[in-house]
């Protein structure tokens, strides 16, 4: 350590020149969003000079980025969230707005990106949450034309097109390239340079207009406003729109200023569809919306994509202050702010539990029903309920039974989340049409029994002979799984090499597919004699968990707080982890031998239970 840090002066020294030239660089008021007044020859001579120490500054962050990871001194953790419900917020070495989405059902949806020397902490940031060295991305919006929310899109697709894919591209820029020009030489610059790549991705981009309701897999998109000629400063161009993803809402609104977000408030404010849990700060937290447009919105949590300068008003020009007031009296619970470091933010938990708190071939949407009323916010679908002869699940239109209990599903507001094959990974056939109607469901996971006992009915306990048999009959299924877009999981059972959740996760990491993960049942791994701190030694963190309760001398599926598990020690252990999942509840025992009559009763306290656990997996 004394070596680099003796050599880190040492490098402080060579380049302190550079630092005195980037540091005369006359520091931007808000940011390159900046609406700009000067004559149009004015803004051209100032934006030269400008962009001189710009780039010279580009130069040197690129630079001192590289010093610093090469001694080892930049280090960004930036955790797998691929088939999980997260929202990361990028730090930037400069200012500008950079999110990575990751959904449950597999997408990645990027909105804007920062400045062109972002690129570099942009691609590797999104290797690690995707875990792919070209990730994909089904998505990628850019809320208005500037170059800290643009750039690094602009820079990847001119040069360094092979880094990533990407299915789609929203924005909506106006179509004259010289609209901005004399007002606005930043919006100018991005806008000729966007309609100049556009050959490249033509057939990929999509223009969002008010009004817009769509969804990319499971996150869904409301569009409120969008560029509108009438107001010429690009900040009042910004994209304003509600994300919903797993019961959750953001909203997102670029750098929207007073008049863009006035207009929402007065169109959608007594609508109610501006209330979210979640809302990102317009401009950077100054000089962006009104405080009318944050009462509106109500946000329990807020999302800062702001460098120190401005949430401090270093230059004291700012109203960072004024904003920061504003959501401390609206009583905001939590505040994350990018200049604080990259975060993930995984959304709130779902409270799911399995249908087979009911009897086999139970009315599925009778189940459905029930548990809506009681609150409930997913379903874990129990196919293995659903084996037995005249079952629909076992006829030959099994998924227009699937299709019908969906649409069910859809109109009383809660979602299948989950599934629950009847039969283990060899079991080809069973398996297969559980991953395809669980595709129908919407649900997208679905947990596939590993095989525990070898052909003569012998439990395997070996280690390697757990992995080889049960990794050949996963690699069966895959092909299936992706075709679904299904995520099939293994479980920790209660037999020989099955009960070890080190192995079931070593199995995962031996196959080595993103449609391939884990359940960790925490009801199993008790009564076979492993605690929390397991967790902590798996290589792979589950997708899943299932919570139940039992004494520790067998399984018991009964509800939390009625065995032995000390729960708060487990959700301790999957948060020091970084569990993204919901909470699945496979305590069904009670509910499913009461009489009909006593089980609301039973299932609403099974309810109130879980709500105490998820808190503390929050």
């Amino acid at each position: 350590m004394i070596k680099k840090i003796t050599s880190l002066l040492l490098i402080l020294v060579l380049l302190m020149p550079a630092v005195i030239i980037a540091a005369a660089a006359p520091v931007p008021e808000t940011d390159g969003a900046a609406e700009v007044t000067q004559a149009a020859e004015e803004v051209g001579f100032g934006e030269r000079i400008a962009e001189f120490f710009r780039s010279l500054l580009d130069r040197f962050v690129r630079l001192w980025n590289k010093i610093l990871k090469l001694l080892g001194l930049k280090k960004e953790a930036a955790p797998n969230t691929m088939n999980r419900n997260a929202i990361h917020m990028l730090k930037t070495d400069t200012i500008g707005d950079s999110f990575i989405i990751t959904t449950e059902d597999g997408k990645v949806i990027v909105i804007d990106g920062g400045y062109r020397q972002d690129t570099d902490s942009f691609l590797e940031y999104l290797r690690a949450v995707t875990g792919s060295e070209k990730p994909h991305i089904d998505a990628w919006f850019l809320s208005h034309p500037h170059d800290d929310h643009c750039e690094v899109f602009l820079e990847i697709v001119e040069n360094r097109p092979d880094t990533v894919s990407f299915d789609k591209v929203y924005a909506n820029f106006p179509d004259d390239p010289g609209f901005y020009e004399g007002c606005d030489e930043w919006a100018a610059a991005i806008v000729s340079a966007y309609n100049r790549l556009m050959p490249a991705f033509a057939d990929k981009a999509d223009s969002l207009a008010e009004g817009d309701v769509f969804s990319v897999g499971a996150a869904g998109f409301t569009v409120f406003y969008t560029f509108n000629p009438e107001w010429k400063n690009c900040n009042e161009a910004s994209t304003i729109m509600r994300m919903d993803l797993a019961g959750t809402s953001v909203m997102f609104n670029g750098d929207a200023g007073v008049n863009a977000g006035n207009y929402v408030v007065e169109k959608y404010g007594d609508t109610g569809l501006l209330n979210c849990d979640y809302c990102k700060m317009a401009h950077h937290g100054q000089d962006g919306v009104d405080r009318n447009f944050y009462e509106a919105v109500a946000p329990k949590v807020c999302l800062w994509p702001t460098p120190d300068w401005v949430y401090e008003n270093t230059n004291g020009n700012l109203k960072t202050f004024e904003t920061r007031a504003w959501v401390e009296e609206l009583g905001v619970e939590k505040q994350y702010r990018s200049f604080e470091g990259s975060v993930c933010i995984r959304l709130i938990p779902r409270i799911v539990t399995t249908t087979d708190v009911f009897e086999d071939g139970y009315p599925a949407q009778t189940a459905a029903a029930r548990l809506s009323a009681l609150g409930y916010e997913g379903i874990d679908m129990g196919f293995d309920y659903w084996a037995f002869d005249s079952s629909p699940f076992l006829a030959d239109d099994y998924l227009d039974w699937a299709r019908e209990l969906r649409e069910n599903a859809d109109a009383l507001g809660i979602p299948y989340t989950h599934s629950h094959a009847p039969a283990d990974a060899a079991s080809f056939e069973l398996a297969e049409r559980s991953i395809r109607a669980s595709a129908v469901l919407g649900a997208g996971y679905c947990v596939v029994h590993p095989v525990y006992s070898d052909s003569r009915g012998r439990t395997i306990k070996s280690r390697s002979a757990f992995i080889k048999t049960n990794a050949e009959a996963v690699k069966k299924l895959l092909p299936v799984a992706q075709e679904c877009g299904v995520v099939i999981l293994s479980e920790n059972l209660l037999w020989g090499a099955s009960a070890d959740p080190r192995i079931v996760a070593d199995l995962v990491e031996a196959v080595g597919s993103p449609w391939f993960s884990w359940c960790f049942d925490v009801g199993h791994a008790w009564a076979s004699g492993y605690g929390p701190d397991t967790l902590g030694k798996c290589s792979v963190v589950p997708a899943s968990v299932h919570i139940q309760d039992n004494d520790g001398s067998g399984d018991g599926h009964l509800i939390p707080g009625d065995g032995t598990i000390d729960f708060k020690e487990f959700t301790d252990a999957l948060r020091s982890i970084g569990y993204l999942g919901d909470c699945v509840l496979e305590a069904h025992h009670q509910s499913l031998y009461a009489e009909d009559s006593q089980r609301d009763a039973i299932l609403a306290r099974l309810l109130e239970t879980a709500k105490a656990i998820r808190g503390d997996m929050e």
